[in-house]
């Protein structure tokens, strides 16, 4: 069976092109999903606390 001169090309400029890349990011694992009452209590903590010192300076 003849080689095909054009996939032999692609194979070795993938080859190249694998060396020379960085490596692949990995995806940070998925957080646990939340229950309902943890989901709450989340967005009560992160409600913006009010600044003192902004307050006391106007």
């Amino acid at each position: 069976m003849p080689i095909d001169p054009y996939a032999a090309l692609n194979a070795m400029l993938r080859a190249e092109v694998t060396r020379f890349s960085p490596p692949v990011r990995q995806a940070e694992p998925a957080a646990p999903p939340k229950t309902p009452a943890e989901a709450v209590e989340s967005e009560s903590e992160s409600e913006p606390q009010q600044n003192a010192t902004a307050d006391s300076a106007a």
